[in-house]
């Protein structure tokens, strides 16, 4: 890496769907600037980006790759993003640092679901962006059907600016609108199409600038420089998303791609000054300006510990250094600092805004954590994550991985935000929480490569919880005489329901002494100790006010114990009389789908139990909103993928419990009964 300015840096991700080409582009990009002797292979796990072992052998991106190159004295840090929904959190963290986006469509398969998923996403970010329509060598490939397509889906404000000259397997090169390469010995109908779409991107260049809009409408001519200062201005806006082509495979339309980036997509400079997330600090991209930088991804190493990746948004970022996690409140001491080109890394003295580093072996910092000089504290706005869809309860298959597994979870937790180890309190299970069954299953082989070890995944208990719909009465005498001193305790017991969430209330209406009062709080004792465990699937009881109003006691065998034993009788006792019910967790579930999956979505809702609340347009997309039992939702992110062609998403979050049907509880009862019986 030279000695570049701001204004030569370009700070880039490649996103789109799963298997639509951007590895191989990354790969083919990093060969056309001589940082690699070949273009890498997907199926023989050879690119530069996916080198993990999850990658190679399922041959898909499954986490951000990183690396850089030069291009026409500019220096290029390019993200190469996974496609596949189960690692949309790898996706979110890229779209956060880069300053501009290439959206790599599939010329045969056109506008897939991941395609408008994380357009929106970059829409809603604001990020400058422009299309590459890739493997346009293959058969049924349509350049022109799909730049329609892209119009209808995005807006007219997507335009081509390069064309192919020849079509499948007769792909030969294509023509740069702007600067007219490649127009020399075209056929005559790219010849038509150029002159055809350049009058419509020079009209919306110049519509950026008062400055060229008059004199297009003067003489309707721009020159080069003119375009592409244009390009950059629409761009920067959102108002124009050039459309590029070719084939990466076939070389072809890449350095293409190569040069409009760096004449197009902005530097940080361009970008300009970068707020605080209090809006109080304004941060100049320049190297003199307030060194602060953001961590958007962390890899756990089992040998050099963890490494963590950040993008320089001001100042200079320098190894050998102390700099304050302003986010955590605490100073890490760098050693030495990276640039990292796919698994490997170089060392560098000094990083300045729009570059991409890493260091090694830092105490307690996480993805999302502002890095900044211990003299001059500033907070960057961090990164959200969605919540998790999907869970398995964890098993460790040997005793001697029993004590690793959570130590593991939390450092691949640390890895990925998406996913969460969990400790059940009410089930008494470990869980893991993932955005999908292969974002979970790829996650359990890394727990096996990363650090030994192994587990086996099971369908995890749900937390139901018991609770009463009517008050009632009971009492119980705990009488135990032993050869020394015996136990004695008699108490009295009225219990009612609560409303939802307001939880355990003990009242004391004991009048005189028929229990002495320094035996209360063991009466309270004991009933908190009988609503760990309900009387009909041992779930914790909730909602429930208990009243002791009589009692009695015997002066030496009475004792704390044998109250809190007679409590917990008692209290049993009670709860048979006051129609207990189960209780299950009720989630609110968006579904997002193709307004042609409506019907199948609305029917499978309703076989899982789940009143459907309304429905919203979303785009061209169709937004379900309904409530689902926790217990119908398990495999629900697969079974979507299966109902919609992958074309399906859906987000789920807590929104309450509620009494369960008849039927469901009983069922519930008579598999913890089997349960208990089998120990």
């Amino acid at each position: 890496m030279q000695k570049f300015e701001v204004k030569d840096i370009r700070t880039v991700g490649l996103f789109g769907h799963s298997k639509c080409g951007k590895t191989i582009l990354s790969d083919s990009m990093l060969f056309k600037a001589k940082v690699t002797t070949r273009i890498g292979s997907i199926e023989n796990g050879s690119t530069v980006s996916d080198y993990t072992d999850e990658e190679k052998s399922r041959q898909i991106s499954i986490s951000t790759g990183c690396v850089h190159y030069d291009w026409e004295e500019k220096h290029i840090f390019m993200l190469d993003t996974p496609g596949y929904m189960d690692f949309v959190g790898e996706v979110i963290s890229a779209i956060r640092v880069v300053d501009g986006a290439v959206m790599v469509v599939d010329g045969v398969s056109g506008i897939e679901v991941g395609t408008a998923k994380y357009m929106k996403m970059l829409e809603r970010a604001n990020k400058p962006k422009m299309i590459f329509i890739s493997k346009l060598d293959k058969d049924h490939s349509d350049f022109y059907a799909l730049v329609e397509t892209i119009a209808e889906s995005f807006g007219n404000k997507c335009v081509p600016v390069q064309f192919p000259i020849g079509k499948q397997k007769e792909l030969s090169g294509v023509v740069n609108l702007i600067t007219g390469k490649g127009l020399e010995g075209a056929p005559a109908d790219v010849q038509e199409k150029v002159t055809e779409y350049k009058e419509k991107i020079t009209e919306a260049v110049a519509e950026t600038d008062d400055a060229l809009l008059e004199k297009y409408l003067e003489g309707g001519k721009l020159s080069e420089e003119e375009i592409s200062g244009g390009l950059l201005k629409g761009i920067l806006s959102g108002d124009i998303v050039p459309i590029l082509c070719g084939s990466a495979e076939k070389e072809i339309g890449v350095e293409e791609l190569m040069d409009t980036i760096v004449r197009v997509l902005p530097s940080p400079e361009d970008i300009g000054e970068v707020r605080s997330v209090d809006g109080d600090k304004a941060l100049s991209p320049t190297k003199d300006g307030t060194p602060t930088a953001l961590v958007f991804k962390n890899v756990a190493d089992p040998y050099v510990g963890q490494l963590t990746i950040f993008r320089v948004f001001s100042g200079t970022i320098t190894g050998d250094s102390e700099w304050l996690n302003s986010t955590r409140d605490h100073k890490e001491r760098f050693g030495k600092i990276a640039t990292v080109q796919g698994k490997e890394q170089k060392d560098v003295t000094a990083l300045i805004p729009g570059c991409i580093g890493a260091v090694t072996k830092l105490k307690d910092t996480g993805v999302g954590d502002t890095f900044c000089s211990p003299g001059d504290k500033v907070v960057l706005q961090g990164i959200d994550y969605p919540t998790p869809v999907m869970a398995f309860a964890v098993h460790p298959k040997s005793r001697s991985d029993a004590s690793k597994v959570m130590d593991g979870l939390q450092k691949l937790a640390a890895e990925d935000p998406t996913f969460r180890p969990v400790r059940n309190p009410d089930t008494k299970q470990t869980i893991i929480e993932g955005m999908g069954d292969i974002h979970l299953d790829v996650m359990m082989e890394r727990l096996k490569n990363k650090f030994d070890v192994s587990v086996d995944l099971t369908t995890p208990k749900v937390a139901y919880k018991e609770t009463i719909t009517s008050s009632s009465e009971g009492n119980y005498r705990h009488k135990k005489q032993t050869g020394g001193a015996g136990q004695f305790a008699e108490v009295h017991l009225r219990i009612a329901p609560r409303a939802r969430g307001e939880g355990y209330e003990f009242v004391n209406e004991v009048k005189g002494a028929s229990i002495p009062t320094n035996f209360i709080p063991s009466v309270d004792k004991g009933i908190q100790q009988a609503l760990n465990v309900g009387i009909l699937a041992g779930c914790p009881v909730v909602d429930v006010r208990a009243t002791v109003y009589y009692g009695k006691d015997h002066p030496v065998d009475s004792s704390d114990i044998a109250f809190q034993l007679a409590s917990v009788k008692a209290f049993q006792i009670c709860m048979e009389k006051a129609k207990p019910v189960l209780l299950e967790p009720i989630m609110d579930v968006d579904v997002t789908v193709p307004a042609e999956h409506m019907g199948d979505i609305n029917g499978d809702m309703s076989s899982r139990r789940g009143r459907i609340g309304g429905m919203d347009a979303d785009g061209n997309l169709q937004v379900i909103k309904a409530q689902v039992p926790m217990a119908e939702m398990h495999k629900y992110a697969s079974e979507l993928r299966s109902m919609t062609g992958g074309r399906g998403t859906f987000t789920m979050e807590f929104s309450h419990y509620e009494p369960m049907p008849a039927n469901e509880m009983q069922k519930v009862i008579d598999a913890y009964k089997k349960e208990k019986e089998q120990q």
